[in-house]
């Protein structure tokens, strides 16, 4: 069981760093969290 089991989480992605929906496919294969929110977003 891992840490996460049973959170919530909301998932910030970078354009050039790990993409939103890249962090989404490993929460989902890892534990049993519900992810609320997943977006790719570009900081300049």
């Amino acid at each position: 069981m891992s840490k996460f089991a049973g959170k919530k989480l909301l998932l910030l992605g970078e354009r050039d760093g790990v993409p939103g929906p890249a962090m989404e496919e490993v929460f989902k294969n890892l534990s049993d969290v519900e992810i609320i929110f997943s977006v790719t977003e570009c900081f300049v």
